[in-house]
């Protein structure tokens, strides 16, 4: 077995690489044995690519090429994320390896002339590869494993995904129709300069292009942030708006209470019992229903109050058990983003109930000190379709983010989300970890 063939087929890895390096956190197995399967299966197909091309003279690209597919297929299966984001992933991949291979003929085309002059063969271009996907990798890691990553799981932008690997598909395909066939078309002229710079400017565009994306995305995320924080913040100031309103009403009624004990002693011992209930009635629709408090969260307490007047005002009727502490184990923009999030799909499932079945249900407290349970359930009618990644799959366009979004932030925080339709009933059953 000649080095070089082990060489050649060793570029399988630096591809795997940057193929999973974005999904490290959607895989569907553990991530050990995903790693040690790929390490093996990589293994087998370095040495028995090497075995075939000297057993039977086959061309180290053939052998290459139908290797590459299965991975894809492999890939695929092993990766939790729809199928767009596989395959933008897949063809990123293939691009940056086309980048290597360009500059791996470019730099060795020299000694490839040489050895072949020679007569022999050369293990150099491989070696070359190699040390190319280091280098590739060392620059473009961060792209892979930040800002791709966050892309991917931003629920905002999800309808590019569906044309966006596209861009790497075209690019990879330019990449790999510009590598010379032969070494001595690298040599004639001025390919070998012009090649040099053409393929550099296109790594640079497309590393200048996921990063322009990347910011513009990061942008809307943060405005979308601040937008969310300020209707939270609406919803505490009406909250509180409805705390004085309480307050004042019982400083003047607790001024008025003597003046009201007074009258209804009079009537009591007057014997006019009537009057009396005539009385009691008007000062009782004077009290009113008074304040409810849901929890000693605030935040958590005014949205609660929020949804709970949007239900009322929907005919629907939320149960509540909120037994939450003061402070949060984890960020309150996010706690209220799960519980409205959820609290706006369940209402828009009952609303279309008969007025006695528009039923919300939503169980809520500590499980120990450095996990939050949360559990909501709802009636709906009709058949619920369950996708791939475990969520339900929207009727309309527009429904359905908001439980991508609840599952993003579960997986932040290295929580569980447990998704139920049974009877007629929709349940939700989250657990976060601080």
């Amino acid at each position: 077995m000649t080095a070089g063939y082990f060489l050649e087929f060793a570029a399988l890895v630096p591809a795997c690489v940057f193929a999973m390096l974005p999904v490290l956190d959607a895989l569907k197995y553990a991530p050990l044995k995903t790693h040690a399967f790929a390490a093996g299966v990589l293994l087998l197909m370095i040495l028995s690519g090497e075995f075939l091309c000297e057993k039977y003279s086959l061309r180290p690209r053939t052998v290459l090429a139908a290797y590459a597919l299965l991975l894809s297929g492999l890939y695929i299966l092993a990766v939790n994320t729809d199928i767009s984001s596989k395959l933008f992933c897949l063809f990123n991949s293939a691009m940056l390896c086309g980048f290597c291979s360009m500059y791996t003929k470019l730099f060795s085309a020299p000694y490839e002339l040489q050895s072949i002059a020679a007569g022999e063969s050369s293990a150099l271009p491989g070696l070359v590869y190699l040390v190319l996907s280091a280098v590739v990798g060392a620059f473009f890691f961060r792209t892979l494993t930040v800002k791709l990553p966050v892309l991917m799981n931003e629920e905002r932008i999800a309808p590019v995904w569906r044309f966006m690997f596209l861009v790497p598909m075209v690019m990879a395909g330019l990449m790999y129709w510009m590598i010379p066939i032969s070494s001595v078309v690298v040599m004639t002229g001025r390919v070998r300069p012009i090649s040099l710079v053409l393929s550099v400017f296109v790594m640079v565009s497309a590393f200048m292009l996921c990063h322009i994306f990347w910011w513009t995305t990061a942008r809307l995320t943060e405005s979308a942030r601040l937008q969310q924080e300020n209707t939270f913040l609406q919803m505490e100031a009406k909250r509180y708006d409805a705390l004085r309103r309480y307050t004042d009403r019982t400083r003047e009624l607790r001024h008025d209470f003597r003046q009201h004990i007074l009258v209804i002693t009079r009537l009591a011992e007057a014997g006019q019992l009537g009057e009396l209930r005539e009385y009691l009635s008007q000062f009782t629709a004077s009290v009113g229903a008074g304040y409810k408090v849901y929890c000693a969260n605030k935040a958590a307490d005014a949205i609660a109050s929020y949804y709970d007047r949007l239900a009322e005002s929907l005919g629907a009727k939320i149960e509540w058990k909120l037994e939450l502490p003061a402070v949060l184990p984890v960020k309150e923009a996010d706690y209220c983003s799960i519980i409205g999030n959820l609290l706006e799909n369940a209402l828009r499932a009952v609303k279309t109930l008969p007025h006695d079945k528009r039923r919300v249900r939503v169980i809520s407290s500590m499980l120990s000190e450095f996990m939050l349970g949360l559990s909501m359930d709802n009636s709906f009618e009709g058949t619920i379709t369950f996708g791939k990644n475990g969520l339900p799959v929207a009727s309309e366009d527009g429904h359905g983010i908001g439980l991508v979004s609840v599952m993003n932030i579960v997986n932040r925080y290295g929580g569980t989300m447990n998704i139920n339709s049974e009877g007629n009933i929709f349940s939700v059953d989250i657990i976060l970890y601080s």
